[in-house]
């Protein structure tokens, strides 16, 4: 039997789709906020960039930027409630109001992936370059102390760019950042075999 919804019925398929596209839209819209952040610094930046992996598929990146210290991958999650455990974990458990609980994967271990991407990538100008991974959380959402120095919220990713704001950046980074941008224009073409994690949002 299907779930009623606004008065018609419809089957778990259709639920679940609707889920994950209610899903995608929150995730775009942390997505775009950090966008916004990311403007507002003046830093070189790119967004939704797909990269090859050590596996020979490809991955999505939410957010890049060059700064000071080297290329920063940001990955974004929009997520509401309480969000709290290790930062070592695989999953990470999200609580609601009303005493609903389920688990998130691990940004973490996400961004990892596409941190270890773009080091592939940029290697080869100079191995000493470091690539920072920042885990944003958007949305009305609480972090447990366990989790906060794994994660920024929006306004903390802020105060840290703005602290980077005109800062000089060394001419190896540079050639590195032209080196990812040249590479995320090649991969533009495979773009439908982008990997996603399913947990992702």
């Amino acid at each position: 039997m299907g779930r009623r919804f606004r008065g018609s019925a419809i089957t778990a398929r259709e639920y679940a789709l609707l889920q994950a596209l209610k899903a995608d839209i929150q995730g775009q819209k942390g997505e775009s906020e950090v966008r916004t952040i990311l403007a507002d610094s003046g830093l070189a930046c790119r967004h939704d960039l797909v990269l090859p992996t050590r596996q020979g598929t490809v991955t999505q990146i939410d957010h890049v930027a060059m700064v000071p210290a080297g290329i920063m991958v940001i990955e974004t999650k929009r997520l509401r409630g309480r969000i709290s455990g290790d930062p070592r974990d695989d999953f990470w458990k999200q609580s609601l109001p009303g005493g609903w609980e389920g688990q998130v994967y691990s940004p973490v271990r996400q961004n990892a992936g596409h941190c270890e991407a773009v080091y592939a990538t940029i290697r080869h100008v100079d191995p000493g370059i470091q690539v920072l991974s920042r885990i944003v959380l958007t949305g009305n959402v609480e972090i447990a102390p366990q989790l906060a120095g794994a994660v920024f919220t929006s306004e903390t990713l802020r105060g840290e760019l703005d602290a980077l704001r005109n800062q000089p950046v060394a001419e190896p980074i540079r050639r590195a950042w032209t080196r990812l941008s040249e590479a995320a224009l090649a991969q533009e073409g495979l773009r439908s075999g982008t990997t996603r994690s399913p947990f992702s949002a």
